[in-house]
């Protein structure tokens, strides 16, 4: 019930950020916080225009949720901290500053949907070796985005205080940390796509 109560609290603050993005003439802002809005209230949004009433919520959806949201806010808290290292620097250059918040916001809808599906479907079919590796590899995304943001403010610091182009931050952020992170997110996905074919294939079984 209070999980529930939540998602009903969220989706009416949302409905108020929108109308407020929308009068404001923040169309990308709007847009994206729709998507969210979607992304994020699938399984009821799903179930009302199926079956005409909210979804049960027993205690193993409530975990899944509960699951899925503590995932969302620390993906959010990191992306939130990296993002505005990189607006303090200008790293997005001309790009509008809207456009950037929109394209957080509905990746944040993916992640809270990769995140209810892992522990609903994904992590009961994951063996011990491959949730370590899972583990393993979210850690280092998470370190990767990170040290990108870093090293872009190390560059600009050291490029700035000591009159020269720095070459071992800039390598950093360019090259090192980006295909750090690419090769932990590949890693994530194909233990993510490993964890629901099985999941899939026991259905099938059973």
């Amino acid at each position: 019930m209070k999980t529930r109560w939540i998602l009903i609290a969220y989706a009416a603050i949302s409905l108020l950020a929108l109308m407020l993005m929308l009068s404001r003439e923040n169309l990308y802002v709007a847009i994206a916080l729709v998507a969210g809005i979607l992304l994020l209230g699938h399984r009821e949004l799903w179930s009302l225009v199926r079956y005409r009433r909210l979804p049960v919520i027993d205690e193993r959806v409530q975990n899944n949720l509960t699951g899925a949201m503590r995932l969302t806010g620390v993906f959010f808290f990191i992306a939130s901290i990296v993002l505005i290292m990189l607006l303090r620097f200008n790293v997005f250059k001309n790009t509008p500053t809207e456009l950037i918040i929109s394209g957080q916001l509905v990746i944040v809808g993916f992640v809270y949907l990769l995140g209810y599906y892992y522990y609903d479907r994904v992590r009961p079919d994951l063996g011990e070796r491959a949730a370590r590796w899972l583990k393993i590899c979210l850690i280092t995304a998470g370190l990767s985005l990170s040290t990108i943001a870093l090293a872009i403010v190390l560059h600009n610091l050291v490029s700035s205080w000591f009159g020269f182009e720095d070459a071992f931050f800039f390598i950093l952020a360019l090259l090192v940390a980006p295909a750090a992170l690419v090769i932990s997110l590949l890693g994530c996905l194909a233990i993510y796509i490993k964890g629901l074919w099985a999941s899939f294939s026991n259905v099938e079984q059973s």
